[in-house]
């Protein structure tokens, strides 16, 4: 028997041992903002929500969250989109202050010349064009791949002369779903 205690070191079984994790941190989110639509005295008009998102350096990553239609909250906030799934952003170019989107189909586009097909136009040109930071994008053009070839889309518009097949639009095209441009109703 021993007169004081003395130190006894002995490891630590490993199911005591605390647990050890390893964080990786998440790659930076970056809010930006789409357009998205909701219903304003009975029309449908452009509205801008704000999305985070994993930024990858270029526009693709902001377009399909047009693509990708409303979130559950904002679904509850009554925001819409007349997206559907079916179409894919495969890829973009800018060349001068036209952007060029690249779609692998319109399957996700309403498919008849109504006005939620020109709402869906609308949204996706007019995000490219006016809530787009960091680049100086005033047309777009829509082209859609078939066989290997990018084939330009004759995008339909709400507002002005009726596009040459296949040319670019500015969001003016679409001055009906544009809150800016909307004259207030007297009361």
């Amino acid at each position: 028997v021993e007169s004081q205690p003395r130190s006894v070191s002995a490891p630590i079984p490993d199911a005591l041992q605390p647990d050890v994790t390893t964080t990786i941190p998440s790659p930076d989110t970056e809010q930006v903002e789409i357009f998205l639509a909701r219903s304003f005295e009975d029309r449908m008009q452009l509205a801008k929500v704000t999305r985070d998102i994993d930024p990858d350096g270029t526009v693709n990553t902001i377009l399909e969250q047009v693509l990708a239609g409303p979130n559950l909250e904002e679904q509850e906030e009554e925001y819409i989109s007349p997206f559907i799934e079916g179409s894919a952003i495969i890829g973009t170019a800018l060349n001068g202050t036209l952007l060029e989107i690249y779609l692998d189909s319109l399957d996700g586009f309403p498919q008849d010349d109504s006005t939620s097909n020109r709402l869906a136009y609308a949204m996706l040109v007019c995000t490219a064009t006016e809530l787009i930071v960091g680049a100086e994008i005033q047309l777009v053009k829509i082209l859609v791949e078939r066989d290997g070839d990018l084939i330009p889309v004759n995008i339909p518009v709400s507002d002005g002369e009726l596009t040459e097949e296949g040319a670019p639009v500015y969001c003016a095209n679409y001055a009906t779903f544009d809150p800016k441009y909307q004259v207030p109703a007297e009361g």
